[in-house]
């Protein structure tokens, strides 16, 4: 009898300790998204390789949890969980990508009663507060934040940068508790410019007419029909005096692949794609940093760049008549 009842005190103890632990959810039922503008004019001495700046983002977020009634210590754990990965640490700073090709960064939290944390990070302790153990709701206050951008390679203009998770943060009451349900998630988006600037075509739109072709000449998916004669164009640069001149340049392409033939140019016509090439016929993939023209300006800043362009077949099959279009942009970047 007496060792029945001790296996029976020690079931009804295991069900209390489980019934306190438990992973908390947003108030509303839902995930609430709080995007931070990143947006910020860098001077010419942080436009370096490896520099870093610190972008002071203090907003009140407006999110509310709630837990499971039952926890007598009043304080929960919060988990910063990003779907993409660390590409640099620098002391506490945990970096990630936020440009494919020019930025990273990383960010801080200040807690007041914890202090500093820097995520991603699991299970950081936070302060208490009366409604956690009543089941009642309470405020997530992760309102002072502090961003982190460094530059990977320098850059010319501007870098937008679209809206992107970076951390989906999840609450519980112990640290013992699987972070399975996202209570906010933490996006951020913005432009980053820099006073290195040039301008295209004088900021007009640089037109590549094809004329009149036969649309039973595109027989061959991926080639180009053999009455057809590559494109050739210029286009005109003028850099401002924040770069130095004469500077060594790269121009580049941007936009959107097409489906089937990466390196050219989806256009309105799903038989037909555009391919843009150098002078000496190399392809300029879209989208590609490394697949560029290079070029030199001038004393002044000025530079003419050729490029050529030429339409593809993309299915084999005689496009629908009419005018096709694409577009893209030019990009300039640092030799």
């Amino acid at each position: 009898m007496k060792l029945r009842m001790m296996l029976l005190s020690a079931a009804g103890l295991l069900f209390s300790l489980s019934s306190l632990a438990a992973t908390c959810k947003n108030a509303n039922g839902g995930i609430s998204m709080v995007n931070y503008d990143l947006t910020t004019t860098l001077t010419t001495d942080q436009n370096i390789k490896g520099n870093g700046t610190e972008l002071n983002r203090t907003q009140d977020i407006h999110v509310n949890a709630t837990c499971p009634p039952g926890n007598w210590e009043k304080r929960t754990y919060r988990t910063y969980i990003s779907p993409f990965p660390v590409v640099k640490t620098e002391g506490e700073w945990k970096y990630l990508q936020l440009d494919p090709d020019y930025i990273i960064g990383a960010m801080k939290i200040h807690d007041a009663t914890i202090g500093d944390f820097y995520p991603p990070v699991e299970y950081v302790h936070m302060g208490g507060h009366e409604e956690v153990d009543t089941g009642g709701v309470f405020p997530v206050n992760d309102s002072n934040l502090t961003f982190k951008i460094q530059i990977v390679r320098p850059f010319i203009g501007s870098v937008v940068i679209p809206p992107k998770l970076m951390f989906n943060v999840y609450v519980t009451t112990t640290e013992n508790d699987r972070p399975t349900v996202i209570v906010y998630q933490i996006t951020y988006s913005g432009v980053i410019t820099v006073p290195q600037n040039c301008v295209i075509n004088a900021g007009q739109t640089v037109t590549v007419d094809f004329g009149a072709l036969y649309h039973g000449d595109f027989t061959q998916a991926g080639q180009r029909p053999d009455s057809v004669a590559p494109k050739t164009f210029t286009v005109p640069i003028e850099c401002n005096a924040d770069v130095n001149s004469p500077a060594q340049l790269t121009l580049r392409v941007q936009g959107t692949a097409d489906a089937r033939f990466a390196n050219a140019l989806a256009t309105d016509n799903p038989d037909v794609a555009v391919v843009v090439t150098s002078p000496q016929g190399e392809i300029l993939r879209p989208n590609v940093f490394s697949s560029s023209v290079p070029f030199t300006t001038d004393m002044s800043g000025r530079a003419d760049v050729t490029l050529q362009a030429y339409p593809i077949s993309t299915t084999g099959q005689s496009p629908e008549l009419g005018v096709f279009r694409a577009l893209a942009l030019l990009r300039i970047d640092f030799a």
